[in-house]
Parts: structure tokens; C-alpha cells; sequence
């Protein structure tokens, strides 16, 4: 009777073990969900370009708006309104911080006069690039109002500056990167309307 009951394990074994594997393979193979992990849905694209361009719309300079906030959506989805505006309020940081360098190189090399509104202007840039930090902790911990004023004071500031270096053609570049974080600080504001 033993060996009865081991052949017949035996011949269990040989059938059902290359059967079972049969059977998992094809359930594997056929499952509609197979091979989604590797294409990824296409859907948080749409959504980013969608939002992206909602959120542009509202804003004074469009195309700028898409074209620097869409290379983003490229390395990551933005598919909320929240990573809109902190992809917009990095960027203004990013800005910043860049004319904050140019500031101190344009001071070896201006005269007595032009490093006068130069250091009007640093004291300027260090105001937005505070009011910049203090934003982006009210996003982090969801006090968008708050952070909406800090955007506004921080775009203030660099106007401010605009105004002081206005018409001087050495401090074109560093009108430029103002520029810029003034307007990316209208995208982070304007992200706001479509956070839930």
C-alpha cells in the first residue's frame, strides 16, 4: 500500500507541478493588467498639460508661462495645482538667487554712482528672496493665503528694483532675472485659484 501511495505522489508531482506552472503562466500572460507597471498611464500627462495651460491662462505673460512651467511636466507630472505653484515658486527662487550673483559681480565692475542703486537693489533682492522662503514654507504647510502675500511682497521688491536700475543698459541681464521672478511669482499666485 505504501508504495502505492508514493507512485501515486510521484505521478501527481510529474503532472500537476508542470500543469500548475501552465496555468499561472497563461493567467499571467492573459491578465488585461499585465505590463501596466511598465507603460505607465498616460493620464498624468493630459492632466499636467491641462492644468498647465488652465493656470497660464490667467496669467499677464502666457507663452512664458507654458513654455518654463511645461519643460517641468518633461522630468515630473505636475498633476496638481500645488505642484504648479512650487514648480513656479523654485523657479523664482532659482531667479533670484541668480541675480543676487549677478548683483555681486556687477559691483566690481560699476562706478560709484551705479553701486549706489546696486546696493538698494541687493537689499531689494534679499527682501523677495526671504518673502520667496517664507512662501514656500505657507505651501509646504498649506497657508496659501499667507503664502499669496509673500509672493505679492516678494514681486514688490523686485519691481522695486526695476524701477531703481530702469534704463541702464549694463544691468540688462539683471532686469531680466527680475523680470522673471515677478512673473514667476504671477504663475505661483494664479496656480491658487485651482487648488482644492
Amino acid at each position: 500500500m505504501a508504495r502505492f501511495q508514493s507512485h501515486s505522489l510521484t505521478l501527481f508531482r510529474q503532472i500537476f507541478s508542470p500543469l500548475l506552472l501552465l496555468i499561472i503562466f497563461l493567467i499571467i500572460t492573459i491578465h488585461p493588467s499585465y505590463g501596466d507597471e511598465l507603460q505607465g498611464p498616460p493620464m498624468p500627462m493630459v492632466v499636467s498639460i491641462n492644468l498647465v495651460s488652465l493656470v497660464c491662462n490667467h496669467t499677464s505673460e502666457r507663452k512664458f508661462c507654458v513654455d518654463n512651467i511645461s519643460k517641468s511636466i518633461l522630468s515630473t507630472p505636475l498633476t496638481k495645482a500645488s505642484d504648479i505653484a512650487n514648480c513656479a515658486l523654485l523657479s523664482a527662487k532659482d531667479r533670484a538667487d541668480d541675480a543676487q550673483r549677478l548683483l555681486d559681480g556687477l559691483f566690481h565692475i560699476s562706478s560709484a554712482k551705479k553701486c549706489q542703486l546696486l546696493r538698494r537693489c541687493r537689499h531689494l533682492n534679499n527682501e523677495a528672496i526671504r518673502y520667496l522662503s517664507s512662501a514656500q514654507d505657507n505651501l509646504n504647510y498649506n497657508f496659501i493665503d499667507s503664502m499669496v502675500e509673500d509672493l505679492n511682497d516678494a514681486s514688490n521688491a523686485m519691481k522695486r528694483c526695476q524701477d531703481i536700475i530702469l534704463g541702464i543698459p549694463s544691468f540688462s541681464e539683471l532686469a531680466d532675472k527680475n523680470s522673471d521672478v515677478i512673473k514667476f511669482c504671477e504663475i505661483s499666485i494664479a496656480s491658487t485659484r485651482y487648488f482644492p
